[in-house]
């Protein structure tokens, strides 16, 4: 795999040894102030939805931080692709070239990406930073420069959803790389990981917030993360196969497909909501003074996905196009880019209005078994 440039936040290889400082909350929260002053700064806080629950998401920091910064838990409800990767965005204009579309990159900073969502970005950046990050001759510009400006300050999970399965991936529940600065919550405070130097650059001048890490609180964080390993592997060892997800070969039987899908609806937002989804579709619309085409995010569980010229479709059933979508993460990803493009992070389960449990479909088509 070639080396990264410059302007690259994930080093895939050679990566030298971490630097890492403990800091408080109330300096961490001193320091997320200091990066608002020059940056976009979006954090993690708890929402009140209509069941009542409490549901992390990201928030803009405005002059103050909000009061329900939740730095705990999980993933949260979206994933950084929506930052990186516009679900609606203009991509060109015409037929005058006076009018070119404008990349919105301005920099940011991304506070609460999971291990998870740090995996999903690696995916990103292989498809649409290709001639940086894989082999390919092809980059994006509008993807490339949101990723240049955006900086990833990840988080260890503290507590593990009951939809999520990052080991059964070859995940874990904290990040090992790919993050500018990583935040593992201990008792009492934060272990601080700079793992790249754009972090680096990030912590400049921040030397009087932090300070030593003693061994009582890498001791901490080793707990907690051996912690949410094994609650994450207590809870998905019913949906077990003889081999792991990420090595297996998915079955052929069409009707352990078609029961799979039986409720299935088509609605897309497993799409979505996943953090490694990359399919788009172009549209082309009047705008004032000419035309405009916009770059849509696009669903394969859609009918018209797979429509071609002339009206054939190569996959014009449901079972058919959810078997599409488990063999692109866990085969044809594998074969093409070199990983498995499930991460495990459970929101494809979270948002199905079929409750359709990826685990479960997952075990069904392997072993090619019907359940009662």
């Amino acid at each position: 795999m070639r080396g990264v440039g410059p302007n690259a936040h994930i080093k895939r290889e050679g990566w030298p040894e971490m630097k890492e400082v403990f800091i408080g909350r109330e300096n961490l929260l001193r320091l997320i102030g200091r990066w608002a002053k020059d940056h976009r700064v979006y954090v993690p806080v708890t929402f009140d939805i209509m069941n009542h629950e409490e549901t992390p998401d990201y928030q803009l920091v405005g002059d103050e931080i909000p009061e329900k910064l939740c730095l705990e838990g999980a993933a949260l409800a979206h994933t950084p692709k929506s930052f990186l990767f516009y679900p609606r965005e203009v991509v060109a204009k015409y037929p005058s070239s006076d009018s070119e579309a404008e990349v919105e990159a301005p920099p940011t900073i991304l506070v609460g990406p999971r291990a998870c969502d740090v995996r999903g970005i690696e995916k990103f950046d292989k498809v649409y930073w290709s001639t940086e990050h894989f082999t390919e001759e092809y980059d994006d510009p509008f993807v490339i420069e949101k990723r240049k400006n955006t900086y990833i300050v990840s988080l260890d999970c503290t507590a593990a959803k009951d939809s999520c399965f990052c080991t059964e991936v070859g995940g874990e529940p904290f990040p090992k790389g790919g993050f500018d600065v990583n935040l593992s919550p201990i008792e009492v405070g934060f272990i601080l990981t700079v793992g790249s130097e754009r972090g680096e650059k990030l912590m400049a001048g921040s030397d009087d917030l932090v300070s030593e890490v003693q061994p009582n609180h890498k001791e901490d964080r080793d707990r907690q993360r051996n912690s949410v390993i094994e609650a994450v592997k207590r809870q998905n060892a019913e949906y077990a196969v003889d081999v792991a997800y990420e090595k297996h070969e998915l079955g052929e039987d069409q009707d352990a497909w078609a029961h799979v899908t039986q409720n299935c609806v088509a609605c897309g937002a497993c799409n979505r909501a996943c953090p490694t989804c990359t399919c788009f579709i172009l549209v082309d619309q009047r705008a004032k003074g000419g035309y405009e085409r916009t770059r849509n995010w696009d669903t394969c569980l859609s009918i018209g996905y797979a429509r071609t010229g002339g009206g054939g479709n190569s996959r014009p059933n449901l079972p058919s196009r959810l078997e599409n979508r488990l063999r692109c993460k866990y085969e044809y990803s594998r074969d093409r880019y070199g990983l498995v493009t499930c991460t495990g992070c459970g929101r494809c389960i979270d948002v199905c209005m079929g409750l359709i449990d990826m685990r479960e479909a997952l075990k069904h088509v392997v072993t090619e078994k019907a359940k009662a």
